[in-house]
């Protein structure tokens, strides 16, 4: 690799006029050999020429150089070319004030097409370019260490630099920056170091670079991060997507001061991969951001750039505004999130790895490339290099980072960062039972004092391992203690919270990490704690069982052969280390319930002694829920049996509220119902539903149950059984299949009335009726029916004759119930219809329980008035009423009709026509002829006259 060291002024050629570059010679130093120290390489001197006294051939003179091996220079590139080079790279000519470079010292750093990189810093009042162009094929490697890496972290002079690396003419020292121009050096605005003594990026005195603590020095960019919190993320955003996207923008940076860009600019190189580090190329102040090459611009209040245009911002630039500008919208990014955190917080950050810090040499950008980003992820190093992972275990150890920092991460991004917080619990600061025990596991120790269990491996710079920190940088020593299980912990179930798939393989090792330094003795109940604690899924619960669980469900498995004594300590193992997917558990919960349930008194002892030595309140939940589950409704009786017996007390000491219900009531059944004063039959019952949701009945499986544990197989009282309907409800009661036993609603009621009808038109649907319950229910519902003209007379009168026959004998209630809807379906129909078959016959044939509701309806007096308005004026009734009371000696008539057609006759219907006119008489005389013939005309004479006469 070469050197050059080329000296500008901004000059105005005496022929032309034209204001450009004009290069000043730069001396050889005497001095600078004498600088080399003992071991170090050879260095050749450059011959230098006299520039042309007044400059105006155009010829650029030689200027200081320098070659890597030997003395012979390597090949240049044109040295006019090279002076459009810097023109380019710092603007010279353009911009306002286009005369001068302006008063404010500009640093900037460009790649040329050749590969080769160029480092100018302006001064001598805007008049003056110190110019370092760098070629050959180690250029980018060496840019690395100087100048951007080297600005950024604040490390030593560039003497140490080249003496190591570089064989050249000019060297470093004073005989390098040697100034014709009297103005050149001694411009107070020459330093870029705001701070006295603090060196500056070309100082003159002391070196290229600032000295160790400098303003670009870790510890001030620290505060200088702090002091622009809110800009820093997504200005590293921005100068991450610099290297994603080829097409990408420029960033410009406003700010008042050069200084200020400056600490912008080594803040992105020090938060940079490294290997990156080269391909940043920036000014630290342009006129004209239009024409500027470099990825990061800086510009002043002055410049010729519209802040506040929307395209500008949206569209063309990236515009990080210090002037109280709105700048472009911010741009977000995991990996910016998290290291401006770090800088926040004044944590280094991780070194870039080995695998990283490699570049090619000849992939540089060209200055005359307007966007600034001729280096893509095409031709930069490994793009993992900005992978958040690599940050995460500084962050965990910080205590910076969340999990639902974790969740914003993707597929292989999260699961890296995943597996670097499963390897930092190897080295955990917490024991195998945090917050707990303390202490850990030997493995677990040994890893934490391994070099590989120490992440997080101190601040991103561009030096070598043994550069000299700067003051107040945080060292190895310094970094935060590795972090503790209970804070991984938290971590993963915050994960869990939002991934759990991603939060297993960490549970699963924080898991394995509490349980590698526990004891035999004590590993039971810790694996129980592991598994409370941690959001282990079905899966890893299962592995950690097979893992640390051993035999012990087998042990059990083994044990229930022997007597139930012998069960306490393999159970208690057993359940210790959650073994419950094998069937050591599920046959000994199987065997308790069924020796609970029994009828012998030893075995439900024996049960009792077992569940209360090993003291798990789980197991014993399990066990009731089996004893409260298992088996129809007559094992209710045992239940209540048990609750009856000694162990009563036990039972009762161990329900809650969650506790199965049937046994809850079984419970219940035998504390209120006990023998002597013990509440029986409906009183039992209802005390019983007061136990229940919402203190009533509402599943058919419940009714089952607390019908059993009430009557256990005898029937209820038949006075109780209106209050059982009611507040069960048929419905219910046939769900249950209970309907057979409350028959005695409909088949012997103490009346009828809607609610019976209710009850039998439900009692339809059980399917345990006899045909007489069945009959009596379905003639009760038709005479329902036929009083509501629901159903029409005519077409149900056979229905209801077999029906009486099917439901014989009925109950008097039911045949006075029955008897009193027919009438009344009766009185209400059309007279028309009474007159004619089948009504005709079956009303004639009735007996007291029809006939006499019959007449009492038809003579009371509402329906008198009403007959006695409406009949006159309908001839057609009269003629129907007459047919159907007239005097009959058909077969089959009963004395009780003839008596009350007789009545009814000569009550309702011989009034009414002693009060028709002649006109009114003929119009009967006239249906009766139509509809009954002339015999029957003159009997309707005969005994209307007759009646007349009378």
């Amino acid at each position: 690799m070469a050197i050059r060291h080329l000296n500008y002024r901004l000059d105005e050629e005496p022929v032309t006029g034209a204001v450009r570059l004009v290069p000043v010679p730069v001396p050889p130093d005497p001095e600078a050999a004498a600088a080399v120290p003992e071991g170090g390489s050879t260095r050749a001197r450059a011959s230098a020429s006299e520039p042309d006294s007044g400059g105006a051939s155009g010829a650029v003179p030689a200027q200081a150089s320098g070659s890597e091996s030997g003395g012979e220079p390597g090949p240049w590139a044109d040295d006019a070319e090279v002076a459009e080079w810097v023109a380019l790279a710092v603007g010279a000519g353009r911009g306002r004030g286009a005369d001068g470079l302006g008063r404010e010292a500009r640093f900037s750093f460009s790649r040329l097409p050749d590969g080769a990189s160029l480092l100018c810093r302006t001064g001598g009042a805007g008049r003056g370019v110190r110019a370092i162009h760098l070629t050959g094929a180690d250029a980018a490697h060496f840019a690395e260490e100087w100048p951007v890496t080297l600005l950024a972290a604040g490390a030593g002079a560039l003497d140490s630099v080249t003496d190591t690396d570089t064989d050249t003419d000019a060297g470093t020292g004073t005989g390098g920056d040697v100034d014709p121009d009297p103005d050149f050096n001694s411009d107070p605005d020459f330093n870029s170091g705001s701070e006295p003594g603090s060196g500056s990026a070309l100082d003159s005195g002391t070196g290229e670079l600032p000295v160790p603590g400098g303003p670009f020095g870790t510890a001030e960019l620290t505060r200088f991060a702090r002091a622009h919190e809110p800009r820093v993320a997504p200005f590293l955003a921005d100068v991450r997507r610099l290297f994603d996207d080829p097409a990408g923008r420029q960033l410009v940076v406003a700010e008042e001061s050069p200084d200020t860009v400056a600490r912008w600019i080594a803040l992105a190189c020090a938060s940079l991969p490294p290997a990156y580090v080269p391909s940043l190329t920036f000014t630290t102040r342009a006129a004209d951001p239009g024409r500027a090459p470099q990825h990061i611009v800086g510009i002043g209040p002055d410049a010729d750039f519209d802040r506040f245009d929307s395209a500008t911002l949206d569209h063309l630039y990236r515009v990080h505004d210090g002037l109280d500008g709105p700048g472009s919208p911010p741009a977000t990014d995991i990996w910016a999130t998290w290291t401006a955190r770090l800088w926040i917080a004044g944590v280094p950050l991780p070194r870039a790895t080995a695998a990283t810090a490699t570049v090619a040499a000849d992939n540089g950008a060209a200055p005359d490339a307007r966007d600034g980003t001729a280096d893509s992820a095409d031709s930069a190093p490994d793009s993992d290099a900005f992978s958040p992972t690599r940050l995460v275990p500084v962050l965990l150890r910080a205590g910076l980072l969340s999990g639902g920092d974790l969740a914003e991460l993707t597929g292989d991004a999260r699961r890296d960062a995943v597996a670097a917080l499963v390897a930092a619990v190897r080295v955990s600061g917490g024991g195998p039972a945090a917050g707990r025990t303390g202490g850990g596991s030997s493995a677990g120790r040994a890893r934490e004092g391994s070099p590989e269990g120490r992440t997080g491996e101190g601040p991103s710079t561009g030096g070598t391992a043994d550069t000299a920190p700067d003051p107040g940088t945080p060292t190895a020593d310094q970094a935060p203690p590795p972090v503790g299980a209970a804070h991984l912990t938290a971590l993963c179930r915050e994960l869990h919270a939002h991934d759990p798939d991603a939060a297993a393989p960490l549970a699963l090792a924080l898991a394995r990490h509490r349980l590698g330094g526990v004891g035999p003795r004590d590993l039971p109940l810790e694996l129980a704690d592991v598994c409370a604690e941690l959001p282990l899924g079905e899966h890893a619960e299962r592995a950690l069982r097979a893992e640390y669980g051993g035999d012990a469900d087998e042990a059990l498995w083994r044990a229930l052969r022997e007597p139930p004594e012998a069960w306490v300590e393999p159970l208690r193992l057993a359940l210790a280390v959650a073994a419950d997917g094998g069937r050591g558990i599920d046959a000994a919960m199987k065997r308790l319930a069924r020796a609970l349930r029994a009828s012998d008194g030893t075995d439900r002892e024996q049960a009792a002694h077992v569940l209360d030595a090993v003291d798990y309140a789980p197991l014993t939940r399990r066990v009731l829920k089996l004893l409260g589950s298992d088996g129809g409704i007559g094992r209710l009786d045992l239940l209540r049996d048990l609750a009856a017996s000694p162990q009563g007390d036990w039972l009762r000491r161990n329900l809650d509220d969650h506790s199965p219900q049937p046994l809850r009531l079984a419970v219940a059944a035998a504390q209120w119902g006990g023998p002597g004063a013990g509440l029986r039959g409906v009183d039992l019952f209802g005390r019983l539903a007061e136990i229940l949701p919402g203190r009533r009945v509402s599943d058919a499986a419940t009714l089952r149950q607390m019908w059993r544990l009430v009557w256990r197989g005898t029937e209820p009282a038949p006075a109780d059984l209106p209050w059982i309907a009611r507040t069960c409800t048929v419905p219910l009661l046939v769900q249950a299949g209970l309907g057979r036993h409350i028959t005695g609603v409909v088949t012997a009621p103490d009346r009828v009335d809607q609610e019976t009808v209710a009850f039998a038109r439900d009692l339809l649907h059980e399917r345990g009726l006899n045909r007489r319950q069945r009959a009596t229910a379905h003639l009760l519902v038709l005479a329902q029916d036929l009083a509501d003209r629901r159903r029409a007379l005519p077409q149900s009168v056979h229905r209801l004759q077999a029906l009486h026959v099917d439901a014989a004998p009925l109950a008097v209630t039911v045949r006075r119930g029955v008897g009193d809807l027919v009438a009344l379906s009766l009185v209400r129909a059309e007279a028309p219809q009474l007159a004619r078959p089948p009504v005709f016959d079956y009303l004639i044939s009735s007996g007291p329980e029809l006939l006499g509701p019959y007449r009492q309806l038809m003579l009371d007096e509402r329906r008198r008035d009403q007959l006695d308005r409406d009949l006159p004026l309908q001839p057609e009734d009269i003629s129907a009423y007459y047919y159907l009371w007239r005097p009959t000696r058909r077969p089959g008539t009963s004395l009780d009709w003839r008596q009350v057609a007789q009545e009814l006759l000569r009550e309702i219907l011989a009034p009414v026509v002693a009060r028709l006119d002649e006109r009114r008489l003929g119009e009967v005389a006239t249906v009766i002829a139509n509809r009954q013939g002339e015999a029957r005309v003159r009997e309707w004479n005969a005994w209307r006259h007759g009646f007349h006469a009378g």
